[in-house]
């Protein structure tokens, strides 16, 4: 008898009754689990990038500071990138603005944006939260999302993320992936170990990019600065060939004034 295999099932014959049964398989995804798949449209499949582009549109490039474009440029010039700078400087939001650009972009083969934080609250322990993994991530991940939502709407991210575009990682579980075809945000990098940061790096595969960035200045896991991975990575990829290295300053605070301010208090 010919062997019949499904997407995510295999069949077999069961010598007691000789009827057909499904057996699953447990099939390793491209990237993560919501690996997207075209769909087939007319006898011909819609690709990715169309999909894409039906669910949201390309932002507009709108900068607050000069330094802000320089980032911008230096984002896509570069297979990674590490970006340092206080808060209120526009990090977070260009990386992510960029990534919806690249991901929108249909000259490039960039087919998911992966978001992964440490799993580090802000001194102020929660315990242990309920759910899957994706459940307790959700906590760490929502400025992402927030930023998400104030690029491109709460209702397109929400379907980009069903549908596969959207991912998002706990940086404990990555080691033995390979992104491809990917950009991966990376965001509170400070509070990484050099270990992490090093695993992290080494995940990157074809036609990816990673936008890692963090304030050294307010870490949570770190009271010498210099034991961050973000640090070490700083010292260590200077002049690398295809790692962009960026720093923001304190003149480049666009949020309220009055966090320069404090932050000055605080220095």
């Amino acid at each position: 008898m010919d062997s019949v295999v499904q997407a995510n099932s295999e069949i077999f014959i069961d010598n007691n009754n000789r009827n057909l049964k499904f057996k699953s398989l447990a099939l390793k995804p491209k990237i993560g689990k919501n690996y997207p798949v075209p769909v087939v449209v007319d006898d011909r499949k819609v690709t990715h990038k169309e999909k894409i582009r039906q669910i949201i549109k390309r932002p507009k490039e709108k900068f607050l500071t000069k330094n802000q474009e320089t980032y911008w440029n230096i984002l896509g010039e570069n297979q990674i990138t590490l970006c340092f700078g206080p808060a209120g400087v526009g990090k977070s939001y260009i990386a992510m603005k960029r990534a919806v650009d690249l991901l929108y972009d249909d000259s490039n083969k960039y087919e998911k944006i992966i978001i992964v934080r440490p799993a580090v609250e802000a001194e102020e322990k929660l315990g242990s939260l309920p759910g899957g993994l994706e459940e307790k991530l959700d906590p760490y991940i929502y400025p992402s999302y927030y930023l998400l939502n104030k690029i491109i709407g709460k209702e397109s991210r929400e379907t980009l993320k069903d549908q596969g575009y959207i991912e998002v990682a706990a940086l404990a579980y990555m080691r033995g992936w390979n992104v491809d075809n990917t950009i991966l945000v990376f965001e509170e990098a400070q509070n990484a170990t050099p270990s992490q940061i090093k695993l992290l790096l080494t995940r990157i595969g074809y036609n990816s990019k990673f936008f890692i960035s963090g304030d050294l200045e307010q870490s949570d896991k770190f009271r010498d600065k210099t034991k961050s991975g973000l640090f070490d990575a700083k010292k260590r990829l200077q002049d690398v060939k295809g790692i962009g290295i960026f720093e923001f300053g304190m003149e480049d605070i666009v949020r309220n004034p009055i966090i320069g301010e404090i932050l000055n208090r605080y220095d």
